[in-house]
């Protein structure tokens, strides 16, 4: 009997542990307007943080919690629901369409930084046979599942990813000092004695040897948890003159490749980070020999094309309005009553046998229907006809892209807005982009330089960049966290070398004296 009754304990123990309770209480109050910047939308309101309204799918109470284990996501039950009457002309702008018939209550477990919580979601508000109802409190009753495994949201094909996310391997943050500076834009950057002094760093008393770079790059992290992104910072390659000695002289520096703010997100459409106008990068000063950059390996087998030309990317962008308040669309550039606005763009060395490829993003918000005209040194090149904007629409859009020949090296963009009458139709420019071709010449400053070409050709790529005696190094950065060099010691007029064909391939020439200064 006493066995029996001991089981039969641990069976009601168990049973009531894993059941959880929770009781809410919802404060309707004034209505929430929801503004744009050309249309306006009044829904019922009740307590700020847990208010959601999205168009598509109607009003909803949201709500999360701390919680010490799983939860078993299909075991919530809603009891205790107290309603009170609301009429259609409360519901303000909220759809008849997009309110249920019941709450639909959906559990759902989450996890942030290794942090586990609960994160309930309902309609509060319901039409029952015709009778429209707002939910005024609440009970939901739930149970801890049986399986304390969450899973892992950070990525799904990465060992090493899922290792460091649960502190199986160490972080490259574990051990040493860190001290942490910006940069904005991408290139070569030069780190002196003095500002790694003003950065904290005891420069008496440490092997330059063991000092190292880090930070991930200005790249915006991608908006798929299936697509890999490092969750830790990554080393890069560096160079640092006068560390042989082990002792951190005056004349002692560093060079590394930083990439900035201003790099093309193809997932996003955008030219600038929409996060952040600063790179943060990281001075590591520990225990252990830091990453160095090594000599670029060129092959020995036999050139199959010879790269002279590259191409150039320019853009003209500025992140000012959001048009609807929502999404990360941004826009700037507005055409009101000055309806016209030049944009200009150059490029050295120009080939003007090959055509450019031409990019315009553009957007307006107009009752009624207007257009906009680009032209490019004074020959138009496309037209673009904007709808009046109407709910769920709230603004329309035009672009273009194609190839374009260029007389001069010299690029002036004409953009005219016909706002159809109406002052009050707006007009905007996300960017305007260029991709031109170039003699491959330097021009006393860092250059970038790749070839389309070079990726569609297989075999080996030699190339030949003039001008160049005041170069000091040439840098491969098609992997900003490896970088490998080739030098120009001689001084030569004319730096040629050689590299694997067949892929996208970035480098960057450049002289010491004008690197960047972080």
């Amino acid at each position: 009997m006493r066995t029996s009754f001991l089981a039969y304990f641990f069976f009601l123990f168990t049973s009531f542990s894993f059941s959880q309770q929770k009781s809410f209480k919802i404060n309707w109050s004034e209505d929430f307007v929801l503004q744009t910047s050309s249309a306006t939308i009044i829904v019922p309101g009740f307590d700020k943080q847990n208010h959601d309204y999205d168009p598509s799918v109607g009003l909803r109470y949201i709500s999360e919690w701390s919680e010490t284990q799983k939860i078993d996501e299909n075991s919530i039950e809603v009891t205790n629901i107290q309603y009170e009457p609301i009429s259609k002309t409360e519901l303000k702008d909220l759809p008849l369409h997009l309110i249920p018939s019941k709450p639909g209550e959906n559990l759902q477990n989450s996890i942030n930084r290794n942090l586990l919580s609960a994160h309930l979601i309902l309609y509060p508000i319901i039409n029952e046979n015709g009778q429209l109802k707002r939910i005024k409190s609440f009970t939901i009753n739930y149970k801890y599942s049986s399986s304390n495994t969450v899973v892992n949201r950070i990525t799904s094909n990465s060992r090493l990813a899922a290792s460091n996310f649960i502190g199986l391997v160490d972080s490259n943050l574990s051990e040493g000092q860190f001290y942490r500076f910006a940069i904005e834009k991408s290139g070569i950057y030069r780190i002196s004695k003095s500002f790694l002094r003003d950065l904290g760093v005891n420069v008496n008393s440490i092997n330059p040897q063991n000092i190292g770079v880090y930070g991930n790059g200005g790249t915006m992290l991608p908006y798929s948890n299936n697509t890999e992104a490092p969750i830790d910072l990554l080393e890069n390659a560096i160079t640092f003159v006068g560390e042989v000695d082990g002792s951190l002289d005056d004349g002692d520096y560093i060079l590394f490749y930083g990439q900035g703010s201003d790099v093309y997100n193809q997932e996003s459409n955008t030219n600038i980070n929409l996060y952040s106008d600063q790179v943060y990068y990281y001075i590591k000063v520990g225990n252990k020999p830091g990453k160095r950059i090594s000599e670029l390996a060129q092959p020995t087998t036999p050139v199959t094309i010879n790269v002279n030309t590259f191409q150039e990317y320019q853009f003209h962008e500025v992140d000012e309005y959001n048009l609807v308040n929502l999404g990360r669309r941004w826009f700037g550039d507005r055409f009101d009553v000055e309806n016209r606005k030049e944009f200009k763009f150059e490029f050295k060395n120009l080939v003007t046998s090959e055509p450019a490829l031409v990019r315009v993003f553009t957007a307006a918000v107009s009752d009624v229907s207007t257009s906009m005209e680009v032209a490019l040194n004074g020959n138009v090149i496309t037209n673009f006809n904007f709808f009046s904007a109407n709910d769920p629409v709230l603004a329309s859009g035009g672009s273009y892209t194609g190839q374009q020949s260029l007389t001069s090296p010299e690029l002036t963009f004409s953009l005219t807005y016909y706002n159809n009458g109406n002052p009050s139709s707006l007009a905007y420019l996300d960017y305007i982009s260029v991709e031109a071709t170039r003699q491959l010449r330097y021009e006393d400053e860092q250059l970038l330089f790749y070839n389309n070409d070079v990726a569609a050709t297989f075999g080996v790529a030699e190339y030949t960049l003039e001008n160049a005696s005041s170069i000091d190094e040439v840098w491969d950065v098609t992997d900003p966290f490896n970088v490998k060099e080739l030098k120009n010691p001689e001084s030569a007029g004319s730096f040629i070398f050689k590299d694997r064909a067949g892929r996208d391939k970035r480098y960057l020439a450049f002289a010491v004296s004008d690197a960047f200064q972080p």
